[in-house]
């Protein structure tokens, strides 16, 4: 299940954990509500106010 945490002042990263306990980073946004809204979508939530797309564009990875 992915969730977000947030790693360094005004950056959160949206990812999971390994078995072994280890964060796995999937992008890094620069305000909680848009980690939120991606950790939501990809945990299967719907109408994701940003998309894949914008997650590339803007600088995330």
């Amino acid at each position: 299940m992915y969730s977000y945490i947030k790693t360094e002042p005004g950056q959160w990263s949206v990812g999971d954990f390994t078995e072994e306990g280890e964060w796995q980073a999937e992008s890094v946004w620069y305000t909680p509500e848009e980690a939120a809204e991606r950790a939501h979508w990809l945990n299967g939530g719907k109408t994701p106010v940003t998309d894949d797309d914008e997650a590339t564009s803007n600088g995330q990875r």
